[in-house]
């Protein structure tokens, strides 16, 4: 230790590297593409259905986003991202507002929040605040009752320097209305929009017709602005070209797994849709269809068919939670939340789904256990990843070491470096393998790391590249358990044909 000995200032210099600590739980989220009524273009992070229904309303003409949502959450999700996809003749809603001058010019343009016809049951009053000068802006939705009040600001001005611009307060603010400045001639308070009672927004539109499957799955890129793995479903979509743009994207971005909604039909079409699939070990695909209470009515007994995708992607993620990205979210643990009942599949039937080059993981009715998840295979068919676990346990371990050796871009490229790296993938993995992870005795049969100056000549550091080789002995699942019986007969063993 330094001794100071003298008064002044002292400045102590540590370069040693600090590599970050990454958590051994999957930081995978999931992520939904579909078409609802409402709601923002952008993906949006949502953490419960109560904030899902805020954002994008309740039930409409077309809820399979809305229902899948509603399974994730009634699984064990807990974060979705969700990608709303409109018409591409969609429009918003909007209505201008006259400024306070003698000859009236327009001041503010007040528009729905996005696109679609649900912004023609938007309406706002204006009225004078009790701070002079100013006004207050109500919004209503559905209505004009106090209790169909969604918004309320008060004390706004039309002064771009004020703390209380009405332009920055609301856009910051509101999930109902955006407000365009008009730029109005008029100076001081008659800039403000004049008192206005139940405005109606109009000319929103839904557009001529809804989004096809191939403009919800190619519009999938929009997730390139999310940075964490991704469990992602496009609800009730089954079409082959709009589940092999999803499926590339997954298998491009490196990060991504698709969980695929069935068709509605028999298990040979099933498997004749599976087969226009391309075999791939980031997404899988579930079958059949679910039978849950219609969210959509009150009335007791009304029951309909859904699409099963959000209730898996659930399920997935709270596996994740629980047990972690290696266990297969399958077996009688994995108990389908909210179904009521499911299509009894026969043994040929089941045999058929499992065996198929791109195997259809079966959803059925277990005595004792339920509904539940029956089946953890990829669409890929015959190798070594065509395990579910498998291939996100590899998702995961990439995110993770990619994230952990972060650190190293720029530093010194030497074996300082290379020991630095070294150490901090060696600490994951080994507490992965604790976790059972990994298979393996011993930490040295479950994984190794090696980045030294084997793999990093002179010539790669001449390139500025730092190279590291790292081995690990994935876990498969138990998808088969066979036990061979014997007679036992006075110490004798006899086989029983």
């Amino acid at each position: 230790m330094t001794a100071y000995l003298r008064p002044g200032v002292f400045v102590e210099e540590s370069l040693n590297l600090s590599a970050p600590v990454q958590s051994t739980t999957s930081q995978s989220i999931a992520a939904f593409i579909g078409y609802t009524d409402r709601g923002p273009i952008d993906p949006t992070l949502v953490t419960s259905w109560s904030q899902y229904v805020s954002l994008y309303g309740g039930w409409t003409k077309n809820a399979k986003m809305h229902t899948a949502l509603l399974l994730f959450f009634s699984n064990g999700g807990s974060q979705a991202y969700v990608k709303r996809v409109a018409s591409t003749t969609a429009d918003n809603s909007s209505r201008t507002i006259n400024d306070r001058a003698s000859t009236p010019d327009a001041t503010l343009t007040i528009e729905s929040a996005n696109v679609g016809s649900w912004g023609s049951l938007v309406n706002v009053t204006i009225t004078n605040s009790i701070l002079p000068g100013s006004f207050d802006l109500t919004v209503f939705y559905d209505g004009i009752a106090a209790t169909n009040i969604v918004e309320r600001y008060t004390d706004l001005t039309m002064t771009a320097t004020d703390d209380r611009y009405a332009v920055s307060l609301v856009n910051s603010q509101s999930k109902f209305i955006t407000l365009v400045d008009e730029g109005s001639a008029a100076t001081g308070v008659t800039r403000n929009p004049v008192v206005t009672s139940n405005a109606y927004l109009i000319s929103g539109t839904d557009g001529t017709s809804l989004p096809t499957d191939a403009l919800i799955a190619g519009a999938v890129s929009s997730f390139d602005v999310v940075n964490n793995s991704l469990v992602l479903n496009a609800p009730g979509i089954s079409d082959a070209t709009a589940v092999n743009l999803l499926t590339s994207y997954a298998e491009n971005r490196g990060d991504v797994f698709v969980v695929i909604d069935p068709v509605t039909g028999t298990v040979a079409n099933q498997i004749v849709r599976a087969d226009s699939y391309t075999a791939t070990s980031y997404g899988a695909l579930y079958y059949p269809e679910i039978v849950i209470k219609d969210p959509t009515t009150n009335t007791q007994g009304v029951t309909t068919s859904v699409s099963p995708g959000g209730a898996v992607v659930g399920l997935y993620l709270s596996t994740d939670a629980s047990r972690g990205v290696f266990k297969a979210p399958a077996g009688l643990q994995t108990r389908v939340g909210g179904a009521i009942s499911v299509k009894p599949l026969t043994s040929a039937e089941l045999d058929a789904l499992n065996s198929n080059n791109a195997a259809v993981n079966a959803i059925k009715f277990v005595p004792g256990s339920g509904i539940v998840v029956m089946g953890s295979r990829t669409l890929q068919g015959t190798y070594v990843d065509r395990y579910v676990p498998v291939r996100r346990t590899l998702i995961y371990l990439r995110k993770s070491m990619s994230d952990l050796s972060q650190f190293a871009i720029f530093e010194p490229n030497d074996e300082r470096l290379w020991r630095s790296i070294t150490a901090s993938l060696e600490g994951f993995l080994n507490n992965f393998w604790r976790e059972g992870g990994l298979r393996g005795a011993v930490p040295s049969q479950a994984f190794y790391v090696k980045c030294d100056a084997e793999t990093n000549p002179q010539s790669a550091i001449d390139n500025g590249q730092v190279n590291i080789e790292v081995g690990v002995a994935l876990q498969r699942p138990a998808e088969f358990v066979i036990i061979k019986i014997g007679q036992f007969d006075g110490g004798t063993t006899v086989t029983v044909a």
